[in-house]
């Protein structure tokens, strides 16, 4: 635990110097549930529900993580995770484990748009899973009612060199939000019940009037310090951090001490699916990973939301054969059958099973 913090402290000074428009924490943890995790949120294959458990056994880590999975193609709510006084209305089965996992949870702020306090923000969520002795740490970025793992936030640089008269052209023009540097954050694989696996690489951007320009960072060793690193595209050259820090990784885009960054991709390829906050100063990438599909949180959701799934019927399969204009020459087949006590007895059973499931017919 103490290495995250110590680890960390960085972040919040290279975030202090560099974001536009937000507000940088001190970086202590949150007390209870923030509001901006309240409320069930849903992707394809899951339901997750940040929880305020009410152990007083556990005065330091009393939020916990329920977890839902969409199992058997989404026609069954398996309650894989959630807090333990929740396990009496919980329906067990075959696959269902009678205990379910429970993940505590802790929240650290890292900016908070000054546009509006529940607008946008960036967090560290610190995963307490069963049998592990550290904490998994997912970088998230929340804005509105989406939550996004793969985001990155907008930092002032400079050092930016451009000749007079490209300068006026530019202060004509409407000022374009994705203008600028965006340091992209450790990316999470997902909210899951098993360590999530975070990138090794990170693939920051500036992007200007005419191009965007793709810096890798990678995670390394050295030591954080809040230098600046440069590249340098004919007559211009661009500053950037040299080092992000992110899910207790240290990534650096420039070998030992220099700050010269090489190898910079330059294209024209700009965000086509994305999402600004208010400020933009925080942008969510591609579809976001959850939605908030209801604002309160509780028990009671739960079961209502298992009881529904559970309500569900599969529809029927489709016919192993398509359908045909064969006569199949039923009157010579009731023939053949008559008086055939193995053959009779099937379609007795066939007949019995209709009737008590109406919606399949017997042969």
């Amino acid at each position: 635990m103490k290495k995250f913090i110590k680890i960390s402290f960085f972040v919040y000074i290279t975030l202090a110097a560099g974001v536009a428009g937000a507000q940088v924490t001190d970086g202590a943890f949150f007390t209870g549930v923030p509001d901006a995790f309240k409320g069930v949120w849903e992707r394809d294959d899951r339901y997750v529900i940040f929880s305020c458990n009410q152990d007083a056994d556990q005065p330091k880590q009393k939020e916990e993580a329920a977890i839902l999975l969409k199992t058997f193609y989404s026609w069954y709510l398996d309650r894989t995770a959630e807090p333990e006084d929740w396990n009496s209305e919980r329906t067990l089965n075959d696959s269902t484990v009678p205990d379910a996992e429970r993940i505590f949870v802790e929240y650290r702020p890292l900016v908070t748009t000054r546009h509006s306090a529940a607008d946008a923000s960036v967090w560290e969520i610190f995963l307490w899973l069963p049998r592990l002795r550290e904490a998994s740490v997912i970088p998230v970025a929340i804005i509105g009612g989406n939550l996004y793992l793969n985001f990155a936030v907008k930092l002032n640089t400079q050092g930016e060199e451009s000749s007079e008269s490209e300068g006026n052209a530019q202060g004509q023009k409407e000022a374009d939000p994705l203008e600028g540097f965006w340091a992209r954050m450790s990316q999470a694989d997902g909210v899951k019940v098993c360590q999530p696996v975070t990138s090794t690489d990170i693939y920051s951007t500036y992007i200007t009037s005419d191009a965007v320009y793709t810096i890798r960072y990678w995670r390394t060793d050295m030591e954080y310090t809040n230098e600046m690193a440069f590249f340098s595209d004919g007559g211009k050259t661009f500053s950037v951090v040299k080092h992000i820090q992110s899910a207790g990784k240290i990534y650096t885009c420039a070998n030992g001490r220099s700050v010269t960054i090489r190898n910079v991709q330059k294209t024209n390829d700009r965000p086509q699916v994305y999402e600004l906050d208010g400020a933009a100063q925080i942008c969510g990438l591609g579809e976001p990973y959850l939605k908030r599909v209801q604002e309160k949180a509780s028990q009671e959701a739960v079961v209502a939301l298992a009881k529904k799934y559970f309500a569900q019927r599969a529809p029927n399969p489709d016919p192993p054969f398509a359908p045909s204009n064969l006569d199949w020459h039923m009157d010579d087949i009731n023939r053949l059958e008559a008086g055939n006590q193995i053959i009779q007895a099937v379609r007795k059973r066939q007949r019995e099973f209709a009737e008590k499931y109406p919606a399949r017919k017997a042969f």
